[in-house]
């Protein structure tokens, strides 16, 4: 497939071309529907005219349709999307890019998607398809996965089809305990959405991350939350995404003296409580309900999602979690990250 589609750009470019174009517009009807022709140049920076040939032609073919509210897409629509999704990142043609992020970090397998959440939001479907479409060609029957929260995971666990079938005996475990106001986001809320999916089942850990230690501590005593951990520390996979340092730190509603010490150690990654400078160094940890990061680190299967040039310090920072992972980042933080490797 992945030759095909660089020969077909090599004797029709500019088809290529329009073939690109018209599945970022039909991505983005997706994203924003109902959607005019004018906020929709916005969204995807295309000029007026450009939008207005491209959802001409996706209308002709029964796509989208065209209403008073906007535009929205058709079902014809959403799974032509899901079936060009792979040539078109064939035809985006990372190989090279994705190669060097792996030597770079040590990971087992780079994905690269077109484009920079940091300018884009839409980009985040991006994330969340090719995360999906992984966690699929992984997952296995009667396994166990962790997941934690987090936006891009979020938009992961969306975009996962809603399995046919029968029942599986996977279970869906959150690997820590809620973090920040976004229910949507929290790790409970996701496993429970992914176990949905997939018709498995699903354990919850509805408890804050951000209690005292002494607290903590005395949670983690009771009978049902031990056993909790333990199937989390005895996982088969773990999906998560990666914070920034300070972010991370207003999140979980860190002390002034912690957020302090952070700054004064210039912190810039967070996983699991664990704060990392630039160099990797652990400058912080605190006591969290839910996966320590060594027990994280052993897990077989480790799936990392993160989008945003602004990411790229905070991903070559925790190289050794990435080290034999399966990484799914953007084309804006790959770039990033091989400059600031080279600084």
């Amino acid at each position: 497939m992945k030759n095909i589609m660089l020969r077909l750009e090599k004797i029709i470019p500019e088809g290529m071309q329009d073939f690109k174009v018209r599945y970022a517009i039909l991505q983005a009807i997706l994203e924003n529907e109902p959607i005019g022709r004018r906020t929709l140049a916005t969204v995807t920076t295309y000029s007026e005219r450009t939008v207005r040939a491209a959802t001409d032609v996706l209308s002709k073919q029964g796509l989208i349709e065209v209403a008073h509210s906007g535009m929205m897409i058709t079902q014809s629509g959403k799974a032509l999307l899901d079936e060009l999704y792979l040539p078109l990142q064939e035809l985006n043609a990372f190989s090279l890019l994705e190669e060097q992020i792996e030597a770079l970090t040590g990971a087992k397998k780079v994905i690269i998607v077109p484009g920079n959440v940091d300018d884009d939001e839409s980009v985040k479907w991006q994330l969340g398809k090719a995360g999906s479409k992984l966690v699929l060609d992984l997952i296995e029957e009667n396994s166990t996965i962790a997941i934690t929260g987090g936006s891009t995971v979020a938009k992961m666990v969306e975009l996962i089809p809603q399995r046919q079938e029968g029942k599986t005996h996977t279970i869906i475990i959150p690997a820590r305990g809620s973090v920040g106001k976004r229910m949507e986001f929290q790790a409970n809320i996701l496993a429970a959405e992914f176990a949905k999916k997939i018709n498995g089942k699903y354990e919850i850990l509805n408890i804050p991350d951000n209690l005292s230690v002494a607290s903590i501590e005395t949670i983690k005593q009771e009978p049902h939350i031990q056993k909790t951990l333990q199937k989390m520390g005895k996982s088969d996979m773990i999906i998560l995404g990666l914070g920034d340092a300070m972010k991370m730190a207003k999140r979980r509603n860190e002390s002034k003296e912690v957020v302090a010490l952070l700054k004064e150690k210039e912190a810039v990654a967070e996983a699991f409580r664990y704060y990392f400078d630039k160099n990797g160094e652990i400058v912080y940890s605190g006591t969290n309900i839910g996966l320590d990061l060594e027990v994280a680190m052993q897990i077989s299967t480790r799936i990392v999602l993160a989008g945003g040039k602004s990411k790229a310090i905070a991903l070559v920072a925790t190289k050794a979690l990435l080290k034999g992972s399966y990484l799914v980042i953007d084309e804006g933080v790959a770039r990033a990250m091989l400059q600031v490797s080279t600084r």
